[in-house]
């Protein structure tokens, strides 16, 4: 058992890393990481903007290290402005290459994520990862979130052609809204769960849930014990 950390909320709620380090333990938890990308741009056509997210994001590798994650998911850049999109490409393979080499050297896992289709995110298939990252692509790791996908089609697609993934994330969707509940959403899980639980690969499941009844991850749990891993007997 384990989970995703998100190192922007344990910034912004005042969480110290000796506590972390100390439930981790407690716990016996695997770990994994989400970097910082509130107001980050990995490929902004402004070159100081892009350095501040490079740095930040090398923030979030040393915070995993600290923390024994297996892997950092990092968001790509975005468009800044109206231009053809391959005009942030050369960026953003310069800002990858500098953040591979930096988990290189911390012996940090890292991957990056192929993002939903909203608003100036350009890196939404693999074709188009693929080819930012150039000659990066064949040592690049990817954490493929399912709720990114338009439909179940892609999600096979994406789950058996992507050559290296290191995690997914799991959660719903609806025509306008992403992260749904399991059982609420456009994605038929009865279809996808038999391949997803094949792959081996790491599942987190992903949802905000800011009540205190937990009801988000309540409804996660039952679809699981109940849809999901039923789908395998």
């Amino acid at each position: 058992m384990g989970l995703e950390i998100f190192h922007q909320q344990m910034d912004y709620h005042g969480v110290a890393i000796e506590e972390l380090q100390r439930l981790i333990a407690a716990y016996e938890l695997e770990v994994f990481v989400h970097a910082y990308s509130w107001d980050l741009n990995l490929c902004a056509l402004q070159e100081s903007v892009r350095a501040v997210s490079v740095l930040e994001t090398k923030k979030s590798i040393a915070f995993a290290h600290a923390l024994g994650a297996k892997d950092v998911t990092i968001h790509p850049g975005r468009l800044s402005i109206g231009l053809e999109e391959t005009v942030h490409d050369g960026y953003m393979q310069a800002s990858m290459k500098e953040l591979m080499a930096d988990a290189d050297e911390r012996n940090q896992p890292i991957s990056f994520e192929i993002m939903e289709p909203v608003g100036k995110e350009f890196i939404t298939d693999r074709h188009v990862l693929e080819r930012v990252a150039g000659d990066l692509w064949e040592r690049m790791y990817v954490t493929l979130d399912v709720a990114h996908c338009r439909d179940e089609e892609m999600v096979l697609d994406h789950l058996n052609k992507l050559p290296r993934i290191r995690k997914l994330h799991l959660s719903n969707r609806t025509e306008r809204q992403y992260h749904t509940p399991l059982g609420e959403g456009v994605l038929d899980f009865g279809k996808l769960s038999p391949d997803i639980l094949a792959s081996g690969l790491p599942i987190v499941i992903e949802g905000m849930d800011l009540g205190l009844e937990r009801k988000v991850i309540k409804k996660n749990i039952t679809y699981l014990k109940e849809e999901f891993f039923d789908e395998m007997e």
